[in-house]
């Protein structure tokens, strides 16, 4: 399991770490992504939308809403990022949330600015099917939404959201791209600056 990808101003770093480690440290080493990443509003990681078994990374440009792929590479760094959609900076959110529907792609779900969530399924060839509706008036008053892998060991995707009162969510994944009811996992979570 590899570690985070963090960032320092217009750098982004990639710190290494095993499932059984301590957890990255101050003063931890990691590898250079790269510079200019400031130019970006959202970075996400679907997971696999290329076919190559290898976790890719999607990156919306704040100054043009345009969506870019940067696929990932054997040895844990970036390929060049190519362009893969524009008109996306309409969405308040967009979000990795691993394989929905167990084809073995990557999924990303967006919220747009009237609340609806959409769906859209990851291909082979690093782009992405055209957007479904997942839910209608959700999540107005969530300002995180994670996608957490499987938290109830069913085999499916599942999902995580913070509301602005600091309460945390889970939304189980049904294995079909959509999701069931919130249920409560607890308060205080404001505390929080930001929850991955």
């Amino acid at each position: 399991m590899s570690g985070p990808v963090q960032h320092f101003g217009a750098v982004r770093a990639r710190y290494d770490g095993g499932c059984q480690s301590s957890g990255v440290q101050a003063g931890s080493s990691y590898t250079s992504l790269g510079t200019g990443w400031n130019v970006h509003n959202v970075l996400t990681s679907p997971g696999d939308i290329t076919g190559d078994r290898l976790p890719d990374l999607v990156a919306r440009a704040a100054s043009t809403g345009d969506i870019w792929l940067y696929a990932g590479k054997a040895d844990g760094l970036l390929k060049s990022g190519v362009k893969i959609g524009t008109g996306w900076g309409a969405y308040k959110k967009v979000v990795g949330v691993g394989d929905l529907n167990g084809d073995g792609r990557g999924d990303l779900l967006l919220q747009d600015g009237s609340n609806e969530l959409w769906r859209l399924y990851g291909r082979d060839n690093g782009t992405f099917n055209s957007r479904v509706l997942v839910f209608k008036d959700w999540g107005a008053n969530r300002d995180t939404i994670v996608g957490i892998g499987d938290l109830n060991r069913d085999g499916k995707a599942d999902l995580v959201s913070r509301d602005t009162a600091g309460n945390l969510w889970r939304n189980d994944g049904n294995g079909a791209g959509s999701f069931g009811s919130s249920k409560l996992l607890g308060g205080g979570w404001q505390a929080y600056k930001s929850i991955f």
